[in-house]
Formats: structure tokens, C-alpha cells, sequence
């Protein structure tokens, strides 16, 4: 119980940014929460870290996308902050090969419907975006790679 308190008290305070996360106030609340371990309130936090256009938080994301990745499916169920962290650095223009290609490569390999299912799909082709929008050097192996992927919403990505 104390641990779901913790997440909805995390999710409380991005609430009450929301109108203001360019603030004092809303950008240590940001950062605040990029440093959490709940992957929900991440995922919502790089949302508005990029809808926001906050650059000032880019390392910021790029250490909680670094700290979900090394620690696989548990932390982060779902690949969802992953994924939306993605697609905050696309969306503020962050040129970092080495993370794009992490993330066009990942796979995470969870239970569902008495089997495995991979649910890093969306992130594969949001860090695809960041490749071609970047002018990576081998981003059409990388592409072609991405076409051969056996989840159509990889491909679709």
C-alpha cells in the first residue's frame, strides 16, 4: 500500500506542474520525478518534458531512459518510459546516437497471454525516428533491420 501511495503522491505532483512546467517550481518537480523509480510518473513526466520543450532536462531524460534500459522489463513494464522518454529527446531535437541505437535494438521480452510478447515495439521505431532525423550514417541497415522485425508495430514505427 505505501508503495502505490508513493506513486499516486509522485503523479499528485505532476498534476499540479502541469499548468506551469517551465517554472522553478515545475522543472524541479520534473527533475524530481525523471529520478524516481516509477515508471508511470516518468513516462508522464518526459510527455511533458516534451510538449513543454523543456532542453534543460535532456540529461536529465537521458539518465532515467539509461537507468530503465540497464534494468530491463520490472522497473519499467511495458517499455512505456522508454518509449515516451524517446519520444521527448526526438521531439527537442537530442542527437544521441549511442541511446537511439540502444533503443531501435531493445527488446523486452514480457508474460502475456500464457506466453512471452515483446513490448519494446513503439520504442524500436521512436528511437528509428531519432536515427533518420539525426542523419545517422547507417540508419538504413538500421531501417531495413527495423522492416524485418517480426511485430508489425515495429515495422509500422
Amino acid at each position: 500500500m505505501a508503495k502505490s501511495r508513493k506513486l499516486e503522491d509522485t503523479i499528485a505532483l505532476l498534476t499540479e506542474i502541469r499548468a506551469e512546467p517551465t517554472s522553478e517550481a515545475g522543472i524541479t518537480t520534473l527533475r524530481q520525478v525523471l529520478n524516481s523509480k516509477h515508471s508511470v510518473a516518468v513516462s508522464q513526466a518526459a510527455k511533458l518534458i516534451g510538449e513543454s520543450e523543456l532542453h534543460a532536462l535532456i540529461p536529465e531524460l537521458v539518465a532515467a531512459f539509461d537507468r530503465f534500459i540497464a534494468e530491463g522489463a520490472d522497473p519499467d513494464p511495458g517499455c512505456l518510459a522508454k518509449m515516451r522518454i524517446a519520444e521527448a529527446l526526438y521531439r527537442l531535437d537530442h542527437s544521441n546516437e549511442a541511446l537511439f541505437l540502444q533503443g531501435v535494438r531493445h527488446r523486452q521480452m514480457e508474460s502475456a497471454r500464457g506466453g512471452k510478447e515483446d513490448t519494446a515495439t513503439a520504442l524500436r521505431g521512436a528511437c528509428a525516428l531519432g536515427l533518420v532525423r539525426m542523419n545517422y550514417f547507417h540508419v538504413l541497415s538500421e531501417l531495413a533491420d527495423l522492416l524485418a522485425d517480426p511485430a508489425s508495430e515495429a515495422r509500422m514505427g
